[in-house]
C-alpha cells in the first residue's frame, strides 16, 4: 500500500460501527489496492444504485442476520455523489458517513483535470503532488504537471517530427493511454511545427493507429520506395523500441530474399525462413513471459499484458511446423502450466474485487460493456459477440482482416464459470449474474435483457436489435443482418468460433487453421465493412474464451448436474459439488456460489484439466484458465 491508500483505509479502520456510508463520486473506493485492503480488513462494499436491489441485498445479507445475533462483515455502502441529504435516513442513523473526493486527495491540482486520469496513475501523481507544498495549480498548469510527472512527457522538448515519433514509441512501448485533455495541451504547445509528413498527430496517440502508421512506414523503409519513409527507423531513440513491437506482434515482419542486405538491428522486422523466424520469436516471447510472470499481488494490468504475450506465443506455436518445435515444445508446455497455476491462484483471490470496478476509462468485465458503450454514445452502435472466442483466435482473425481497419484493442474479464449461460447473459444484460440468474433457460432471454438495458423514453423499441445463432455462412446471411433497416443499437451473436471449439479434435493448431479457412471467405470482413459504411460504431468482444485441456475422468453424479461443460459442472446442491470435488481433490475446485445468485454450486476443473476420459485432449471452456477469462474487447474503425 502507498501513503494515499493507507490514508483512505485508515478512515474506515477507525470506524467503530458495523455500517459506514461512503460518499465517493470519484470511485476512489474501487481502486484496485483499496478494494483488496478493504477485503483484507473484512469490509464488504455495496454500491447504492437501484434502491430495490440494494434493499434486498442489505436486508437479507446484513441487517436481518445482524439483528438475529449473527456475525457479519463490516459493510460500506458506497454512494456515487456527495449529497448527504440523499442518503436513506436509516443508514445514516446506523453508521458513520465518510466523504472521499479527488479534490481532497489532490488539493493542489485542478479537480476536473485530475478526474480524467485512471486510478492506476494515482500512486505516481500523489508522490509528485507532495512537492507542491501548498501551491495550487490551474487547469493548464495541472495538465503540464501530470504530463511531466506521470507520463514523463515534456512538450517543450519535442521540437521535431523525429522527437515526436520517439516519444510515441516510448508511450506505446509502455502501453500508456494519454487522456485527450493532456493530448490537447501537447497540441497547443506544439502548434503547427510538427505536422510535416505526419498524419493527424492526435490519432497517433492511439495504439492501433500508431502501429498501422509504423507498419506502413516500415514497408516503405524496407523497400526503399520513393518517397522515402518519414520515420527514421535507424535513429537511436526509435530503433530501440522496434524489436519489441515486432516481438509482441504489434508490427508484422516482412518477407525478404536470402540475399537482401539488412542491418543487424533490423533483422527482427524481416522473414527469410518462416519456421526459423517463428521459433526465434517464440523463444524470445517465452523468455519475456517467464521473466515477467505476475506475482501473487500483481495488478490486473500485469495479467492483461501476460495474456497478450501468451496469446501471441500460442499463435506462433500453432503456426510452426511440428519438427521445428521439437526443442522448444517441453519449455512451452512447462511455462503454460506455470502460467495457469499462478493465474488460478490470483483470480481466486482477486475475482471478488473485479465486478464493481469502474467501467471508465475502460470496462473491466463483460457486464460493463453496455454501460461503456452507452457512456461513449453515438447514434449507431453495433456490438458483435463472437461466442467462445479466445484472444489467440482474435489475433488470427485480426491478421486475416488485413490493413483495411484500425483497431483499439483491450481485454475484459468473462464471468466465472466461463459458460455462455452465465457470462453472455450478463454481457447483454449489463448486470452481474445474480441479477439475471438462470440455469438452463429459466429466466428472461438475452434479447429481452439487451432491450431492457437500452430502452429509454427517447429510444423506441424498434431501434434496438438483437440477433443470435449467426455463423456468417454465406454472403446472403451477411446481407440479411446488415441493411438499411438494421436497428440503430444492434447486438449480434456469431457462433462460428464456438462451433469450431466443440468440433476440434486435434488441438489449437487445428482450431487456428479452421479460423483461417473461415476468414479466407471474407464474410466477417464484409459484415464489419457493411456496418461501418452505415455509420455504426463497431465493437467486437466474446463472452468467454477456450483452452486445450487433458481429461482426468468424469464425475459420477450425472443425474445431479444442472449444466455441464468439460471444464465446469453446475450442481443444484453444494454437497453434490463437494462430493465430486473429493473425487478430484488436486485437479478441481468449488467456485463460490454467490456469483451465480441461484443457490447452485459450481465445480471447476483446475489448471489445464477437463472432466473427460483420462488422457483425452479436448478444447473447451468453463473454468478459470487465462485463455478462458481474458477476452478481447475491440473497437474497429475504417483506416480513412
Amino acid at each position: 500500500m502507498t501513503e494515499w491508500q493507507d490514508r483512505i483505509l485508515a478512515q474506515f479502520r477507525r470506524a467503530d460501527t458495523p455500517l459506514v456510508v461512503a460518499l465517493d463520486p470519484d470511485r476512489i473506493l474501487l481502486e484496485e489496492r483499496i478494494v483488496q485492503g478493504l477485503r483484507a480488513d473484512r469490509f464488504d462494499l455495496l454500491t447504492y444504485t437501484d434502491p430495490v436491489a440494494f434493499r434486498h441485498a442489505y436486508e437479507t445479507g446484513y441487517r436481518a442476520p445482524r439483528d438475529n445475533g449473527e456475525e457479519t462483515p463490516h459493510l460500506i455502502v458506497r454512494f456515487t455523489h456527495t449529497r448527504r441529504e440523499s442518503v436513506p435516513y436509516d443508514l445514516l442513523q446506523k453508521g458513520e458517513c465518510i466523504r472521499l473526493t479527488l479534490a481532497d486527495l489532490f488539493p493542489g491540482l485542478d479537480y476536473r483535470t485530475v478526474q480524467i486520469l485512471g486510478s492506476r496513475h494515482y500512486d505516481a501523481l500523489y508522490a509528485a503532488a507532495q512537492t507542491l507544498r501548498g501551491r495550487r495549480l490551474g487547469r493548464n498548469q495541472t495538465a503540464r504537471f501530470i504530463l511531466e510527472e506521470v507520463f514523463a512527457i515534456r512538450p517543450d522538448e519535442i521540437r521535431t517530427s523525429v522527437d515526436l515519433i520517439a516519444l510515441l514509441c516510448r508511450v506505446h512501448y509502455a502501453h500508456q493511454t494519454v487522456p485527450g485533455v493532456l493530448i490537447d495541451h501537447c497540441l497547443q504547445t506544439w502548434g503547427d511545427r510538427l505536422d510535416a509528413g505526419l498524419p493527424q498527430i492526435r490519432n497517433l496517440f492511439e495504439h492501433g493507429a500508431f502501429m498501422t502508421y509504423l507498419q506502413n512506414e516500415w514497408a516503405r523503409y524496407f523497400s526503399g520506395s520513393d518517397p522515402a519513409a518519414a520515420v527514421p527507423f535507424g535513429n537511436d531513440h526509435i530503433r530501440l523500441y522496434i524489436d519489441t513491437f515486432f516481438l509482441e506482434g504489434a508490427l508484422k515482419p516482412l518477407p525478404a530474399s536470402p540475399s537482401a542486405q539488412v542491418p543487424k538491428w533490423a533483422q527482427c522486422g524481416i522473414i527469410r525462413d518462416h519456421d526459423a523466424e517463428r521459433v526465434y520469436r517464440l523463444k524470445c516471447l517465452l523468455d519475456r513471459i517467464r521473466n515477467n510472470l505476475p506475482i501473487s499481488d500483481a495488478r490486473l494490468d500485469d495479467w492483461k499484458q501476460c495474456a497478450r504475450l501468451w496469446a501471441e506465443a500460442m499463435t506462433l506455436f500453432s503456426e510452426s511446423s511440428p519438427s521445428a518445435l521439437d526443442e522448444i515444445r517441453p519449455r512451452y508446455h512447462a511455462l503454460h502450466q506455470e502460467i495457469e497455476t499462478a493465474f488460478g491462484a490470483w483470480i481466486l483471490a482477486t475475482f471478488p474485487t473485479l465486478p464493481d470496478r469502474p467501467y471508465l476509462p475502460a470496462p473491466v468485465m463483460v457486464h460493463q460493456i453496455p454501460h461503456y458503450l452507452a457512456h461513449r454514445g453515438g447514434d449507431r452502435i453495433a456490438l458483435i459477440v463472437m461466442d467462445g472466442m479466445a484472444l489467440d483466435q482474435w489475433l488470427v482473425i485480426k491478421e486475416m482482416l488485413g490493413d483495411d481497419f484500425i483497431y483499439t484493442d483491450d481485454l475484459v474479464c468473462a464471468w466465472i464459470p466461463t459458460l455462455t449461460s452465465i457470462s453472455r447473459r450478463s454481457l447483454f444484460a449489463g448486470e452481474k449474474p445474480p441479477l439475471v440468474s438462470e440455469v438452463n433457460g429459466k429466466a428472461r432471454s438475452e434479447e429481452s435483457l439487451w432491450r431492457i438495458f437500452w430502452e429509454n423514453p427517447s429510444r423506441s423499441g424498434s431501434s434496438i436489435g438483437y440477433s443470435r445463432g449467426n455463423t456468417l455462412a454465406s454472403y446472403a446471411e451477411v446481407d440479411e443482418l446488415v441493411h438499411d433497416a438494421t436497428p440503430a443499437i444492434a447486438g449480434f451473436v456469431i457462433n462460428t468460433i464456438d462451433e469450431f471449439v466443440h468440433n476440434t479434435t486435434m488441438g489449437m493448431p487445428q482450431m487456428h487453421d479452421n479460423v483461417r479457412r473461415w476468414m479466407e471467405t471474407g464474410r466477417l470482413q464484409r459484415f464489419i465493412t457493411r456496418l461501418l459504411d452505415r455509420g455504426y460504431q463497431v465493437y467486437i468482444t466474446a463472452d468467454h474464451g477456450n483452452v486445450c485441456a487433458s481429461g482426468i475422468g468424469i464425475p459420477r453424479q450425472g443425474d445431479l448436474v444442472e449444466e455441464t461443460s468439460l471444464r465446469a459442472r453446475i450442481y443444484h446442491s453444494a454437497s453434490f459439488a463437494e462430493e465430486a470435488h473429493a473425487a478430484f481433490p488436486e485437479d478441481s475446485c468449488v467456485w463460490p456460489s454467490q456469483y451465480l445468485g441461484t443457490g447452485h454450486a459450481v465445480l471447476l476443473a483446475g489448471g489445464l484439466k477437463a472432466f473427460s476420459p483420462p488422457g483425452s485432449e479436448v478444447l473447451s471452456h468453463g473454468s478459470i484458465a487465462l485463455e478462458e477469462v481474458f477476452v478481447p474487447f475491440v473497437q474497429i474503425r475504417n483506416t480513412q
